[in-house]
């Protein structure tokens, strides 16, 4: 053994004397840095790295919001197309009361249609094109039939033949003057709301349709997020509203797909990321309290959402 140590320190000591000092400092640099290397968890806290996660956070963040415009862009294409769907028509179309008849641009913009459908209306008018009937808007091929159901009641062409003040119409006076009746409101189809409750025909399909997305009312507020709805309507038929919640259709949480759960009003797309995202985090939910883990939901939002949701036993 000592023949060996002596093997090889020797030639150590046959170097000259600069040799010898190059190799002690650099023996000495590498014994300091894996000492530093050693100690450094204990100086150094988990909690100053977090620049990784924070850009892995920014680079999530960069890839939903490319997502949301995509999303964007697909929705605007169907809408030019004339293919849009009444679930998506609801949240895009905000209609006014209006003349189709040389419409300012801004008003149709307003309203929720797209830059390219305008043009294309317009592209009609500079025909010669004119709008004698409701139907006549239908006949645009860029406007889909939900969105034509969505603008019809609130069509106004005035006729060149009118020539009196059209009169009141004797069955609305009618309908306004008869007694209401209770209703249960998320059994009740389009022919009851308007019997018992004295509502017009267009509030009452929309009243269905929206009920439809929902999956049902469960509580009475939601007529007043119906669009349409006035409060002095909502008021006037308040006290005859039942509602059956039973009779809601609730989405199974940890079966349903991205897109079946895009389709509710109450769900963005954000939100609807972050409750699959959760899913797949945690394999599968055991309890409605555990959309508390999803980073977007809110207590407020929980309240709204939780009614349509449920855990298969």
């Amino acid at each position: 053994m000592l023949s060996r140590i002596k093997h090889w320190f020797l030639p150590f000591f046959s170097l000259n004397k600069s040799e010898q000092y190059g190799i002690l400092v650099l023996t000495i640099i590498v014994l300091v840095l894996l000492l530093a290397n050693l100690l450094m968890p204990f100086f150094v806290s988990p909690g100053q790295n977090t620049h990784l996660e924070a850009f892995k956070n920014e680079i999530e963040a960069f890839k939903q919001i490319q997502q949301s415009k995509r999303d964007s862009i697909y929705i605007e294409d169907l809408q030019n197309s004339g293919m849009l769907e009444m679930e998506i028509a609801l949240q895009k179309i905000k209609p006014i009361p209006f003349d189709p008849n040389k419409l300012p641009d801004e008003i149709w913009l307003k309203m929720g249609f797209t830059p390219t459908q305008v043009k294309n209306i317009k592209n009609y008018e500079a025909k010669g094109g004119k709008f004698y009937r409701k139907e006549d808007v239908k006949k645009l091929y860029s406007i889909s039939d939900a969105e034509y159901q969505l603008i019809e009641p609130y069509i106004q062409i005035k006729s060149p033949y009118q020539t009196k003040p059209a009169k009141e119409n004797p069955k609305f006076i009618k309908t306004e003057s008869k007694r209401l009746l209770p209703t249960e409101i998320n059994s009740a189809d389009a022919g009851v709301l308007e019997n018992n409750l004295g509502i017009n025909p267009w509030l009452a399909k929309r009243v269905i349709d929206y009920r439809t997305l929902l999956g049902g009312f469960h509580k009475v507020e939601q007529l007043l997020e119906v669009y349409g709805m006035k409060p002095e309507t909502y008021e006037k038929i308040l006290l005859f509203i039942s509602i059956d919640t039973l009779m809601i259709n609730k989405i199974d949480l940890n079966t349903v797909t991205f897109k079946e759960m895009l389709r509710h009003p109450y769900l963005d797309y954000e939100t609807t990321k972050s409750i699959i995202d959760t899913r797949k985090k945690i394999k599968s939910y055991s309890s409605l309290d555990q959309l508390h883990q999803v980073p977007s939901i809110t207590d407020t939002i929980f309240q709204r959402i939780a009614p349509y949701f449920f855990i298969p036993e």
